[in-house]
Order: C-alpha cells, then structure tokens, then sequence
C-alpha cells in the first residue's frame, strides 16, 4: 500500500500563532478540567496506583488514571484539526489509539500479563504498517543502501513502534519525565512539520504536547496523579507515528534529486528520542545478560541511578530533560554530517554521560560504605566496652548517612541498629496507612 503524502500548507508567522496557540490552549485546559475530575473521582472510588512493589518509588496511594484525560484531549482537540487541514490514515490512527487505551486503562485498573501486552501492542503495529501503510520505505542511504524490501519494511517499522511505545512507558517511573520528554519530542516535532508544511502533523503534535502541558502541572512533586499506562503507552504510540512521518517526508528523492527539508532525518530523530531509547536498550540488555526477562521490573533505569545519587525526582527530570536538548542541539547543527557520523556522535555522548554517572555513583557508594563500617564498628565496640553507658553515646539513628535498603546492600553486622530501623520505619508505614 502506498503512503499517502499530507497535504503541504504552510502557514505564515500570522497564522501558526491563529492556529497552533489555540490547539495548544485547547488541548491544555480540556487536560486540566478533566485531571480534575479523574482525581476527584479516584479518590471517591479509591482508584489508586498501590505501591507495593519494590520498584514503587512513591511511598502513597496516587491516583493513575492521568492518560484518561489526555487521551480525551487528543481527540476532542484532533476533531477541531480535522476541520482545518486532513490527517492522513487518521481512522487507523484512532482504531489503533483505542485498543493501547483499552489496553492501558486495563492494566491500570487491574493488570495485564506483559505478554499479553506485547501481543496488543505487536497487533497494533502490524496495523499501521500493513493497513495504514505508515512505515519505513528506504534505508535512506545509510550504508549506502536506500531501496527496502516490503517484508523488511513492515518488520523494521513493528519493531520500532514497539519500541518506542515501550520507552516511553519505561521511562514513566519519576514526576514529570515522560511528560516532559514527550512535551520536548512534541515541540520539535510541531517545528520541524511546520517547516516542511505539514499542517496536520504540526498540528496534532501541538495538541499532544499541549495535553503534557497540563498534565504536567499536576504531575510535579507532589505528584496528584500519574499518566499511568493509558497515557504511556498512548503517548509512545502517537510519538512513534511523529518519528516514522518525519524521517519517510524527509526522504531522499533519487529520481528529481530534490533534496529534503532535514537532512539525516533518522539519526535525527534518534537524537531527539534518545533518553526513551537509550534506556529502554541499556535495561533491556541488562536483563538479559542477568537472565531475565527484557520486560521484568527492576530499579535499573537512568533515574533511579540519578535518584541514588540523591537527585529529586524534579531534579533527575531536569537533568535527563536537559541531556536531551543537549542532544537536540547536537543532531540539528551537525545534520550535514549524515546519517552514520551523526548517530554515532550522539551514542558517544549518551555513553560518556552514562560511564560518568555510574563513576560518581560507584564513588558515593564507596564513601558511603565506609561510613557506614566506621559506624557500627565504632557503636559495636561502645555496646562491647560499656553497655550501661553506650546508649549515651551511640550516634541517634536519624543520624546514619542511609536507609534500610542501603544496610542491607552492605551487610551492616550491628543488629540493634537494623532493629532500631526496622522498628522507625514500621511505625512511619502505620501513620502513613493511618493518614
């Protein structure tokens, strides 16, 4: 099936301000009211994200059901676009949109098995690239090769979707960073559809990056509610789409030779993608070799490592945010060196920050460590030489440069101190479950 190229209307200065500022208010007050809402009703009907795992870094009942409300947003919004300029493919856009809603809001309210997930997800990327016919076409001469097989063209652009979908419900684990990446991805995009004139891609983007808008201000600490996975999976589902539009528009025309708008449109947009990516592969690949499942729970993402680094959950957003503008910047003034060049200078950068931040974490670690044997072998030897008066001089427990978790890491010997702890933080979990 052929591709069906958008229309190409590119608005003036006048009229992007006459037509995006209002989608984008559209869409970030439709978000609000209706958060509002869902917050109000979940609390009434206790429809609460329970942190029970151990992965679980919020320590109360929050509400979930954020993705709700944006996808709401996303339509109500895309019904007023649809008036102004055509969306191509948008029924198989909206069939596909509400099987991960579905799929989401299920597993939210009450689980669904990974596999099962993966089935969903795998169905509806089959959907947009065989029925849609939204996929890669050209290996847009990276390695030289630019023609691409129609088997290879609907497993590349499956497995990309996957992809992405995952990511960004991967990364969806502090306040604010799949938000905040999204609202990022969905601005360039917005931009750069605007430069190559397409109007309903730019404007759908807008509406997108506007629902994050709103989201957002109730997602920052202290978070009221979460996106859950109706509004992650929804938000990487819509993004994929974004990614795959913009590196076939701008692909390389071997017959008139006129060149596109952005060139090395893939690495590109790799670059703007490459926080969900980047840590997607690396705990994927973890997993692995830990011989584990690829789609097992963990706390080896990047931002629980920032978190570990005692980062907030703002802070860590902030950095991971500011790391992918970085690499904006990179892809947008070096994208004449092509394809290969670029994508391997971006992988340089994500790789050096990576390596440093596992250093500075070894290093706090290793402080800490010793820290904590000066300690209790101070403390054991006070209780060994004078029980009676040891007490007196023992350092307090709110004075220990850890938490449980972190004894435990380091075998901490001195009992009466994990006792002490384990009794601190029973009676901190039986106000919170009283509040």
């Amino acid at each position: 099936m052929q591709q069906v190229h958008l229309c190409t209307y590119k608005p003036d200065r006048k009229d992007m301000i006459a037509i995006v500022i209002p989608i984008f208010l559209v869409s970030f007050v439709i978000a609000c009211l209706f958060i509002q809402k869902i917050i109000y009703v979940s609390n009434k009907k206790h429809l609460f994200d329970e942190p029970l795992e151990d992965r679980k870094i919020h320590i109360q009942k929050i509400p979930n059901l954020a993705g709700v409300a944006m996808f709401a947003s996303v339509l109500l919004t895309t019904s007023i676009i649809t008036a102004i300029t055509p969306i191509a493919q948008l029924n198989y856009i909206f069939a596909s949109s509400i099987i991960l809603f579905s799929l989401g809001l299920t597993d939210d309210l009450v689980g669904v098995a990974p596999n099962k997930k993966i089935l969903a997800q795998f169905g509806v990327a089959l959907i947009i690239a065989m029925l849609a016919g939204l996929r890669f076409t050209s290996f847009y001469g990276i390695l030289g090769l630019h023609s691409m097989p129609y088997a290879v063209s609907i497993i590349l652009t499956t497995l990309f979707i996957l992809l992405i979908i995952n990511a960004f419900n991967l990364i969806d684990g502090i306040n604010c960073l799949a938000a905040g990446i999204g609202f990022l991805v969905c601005c360039t995009f917005a931009i750069c559809f605007w430069n190559m004139g397409q109007s309903g891609l730019m404007l759908l983007s807008t509406s997108v990056a506007g629902c994050l808008g709103g989201f957002i201000c109730y997602n920052r600490t202290p978070a009221k509610i979460f996106m859950g996975d109706t509004g992650s999976l929804s938000l990487g589902f819509l993004i994929s789409l974004f990614a795959i539009n913009f590196i076939e528009l701008n692909k390389p025309d071997m017959v008139t030779g006129i060149p596109p708008v952005f060139k090395s449109a893939p690495a590109i947009t790799f670059g703007l993608l490459i926080i969900p990516i980047f840590d997607s592969l690396r705990v994927f690949i973890l997993r692995i070799l830990a011989k584990k499942s690829p789609f097992s729970a963990d706390r080896n993402h990047v931002h629980h490592r920032l978190l570990d680094l005692n980062f907030s959950h703002m802070q860590a957003t902030a950095v991971l945010i500011a790391v992918n503008i970085v690499s904006i910047v990179i892809v947008f003034s070096f994208g004449f060196l092509g394809n290969e060049i670029l994508s391997i200078l971006v992988c340089a950068f994500i790789i050096m920050l990576n390596i440093v931040s596992y250093q500075i974490l070894a290093k706090r670690n290793e402080i800490k460590a010793k820290e904590i044997n000066t300690i209790t072998s101070n403390n054991l030897r006070l209780r060994s030489s004078n029980p009676p008066e040891a007490e007196k001089q023992l350092v307090p427990w709110q004075n220990y440069p850890f938490d449980m978790e972190e004894a435990d890491s380091h075998n901490i010997v001195d009992e009466y101190l994990l006792e002490d702890m384990e009794n601190v933080e029973e009676s901190s979990n039986i106000k919170l479950t009283i509040n």
